[in-house]
């Protein structure tokens, strides 16, 4: 496969729906101003190197996780979702940064920068157990349907 076979207006709609969701101000305000246009075409254009190894892996990875996230929420509504769903978004972009380069950009939001870099995490939380634990979902789904699919 050399691209995603969803439709990437359909992905971005599910991003959309989950900044939608997204309550806080400043969470709204850094997606606001990190998903420019540019960064947009280049995750629809980026590979994911953890299973989606096409052409908008990353971006429907993150939709994927995304849309895990709200359902978990729907059940558990004492998680903050703004933080889970930014952390999950901003997972993907900076998939097209460098380590340090997503570090430097993200360095005023330490509880952000928690759910990216686990050397940086000083105390565990549900919503970091839901991130890792989702992503461990979504990609044992992903393998489990594409083995199906064979």
């Amino acid at each position: 496969m050399n691209k995603t076979p969803y439709a990437l207006e359909f992905l971005w709609h599910q991003i959309d729906f989950a900044i939608s969701n997204i309550k806080k101000p400043k969470y709204k305000l850094l997606l606001k101003n990190i998903l420019t246009e540019d960064i947009k075409n280049l995750l629809e254009k980026k590979k994911d190197k953890t299973g989606r190894n096409y052409e908008g892996g990353v971006l429907e990875r993150t939709a994927s996780l995304s849309s895990l996230a709200i359902c978990m929420y729907d059940n558990y509504p004492v998680i903050d979702i703004d933080l889970l769903l930014t952390s999950i978004i901003l997972s993907g972009v900076c998939q097209l940064y460098y380590k340090k380069d997503c570090f430097n950009l993200l360095k005023d939001y330490p509880e952000i920068i928690q759910f990216l870099f686990k050397k940086q995490r000083t105390k565990p939380s549900v919503e970091i157990f839901i991130y890792d634990n989702l992503i461990k979902l979504d990609r044992e789904i992903f393998i489990r349907t594409r083995q199906k699919k064979s």
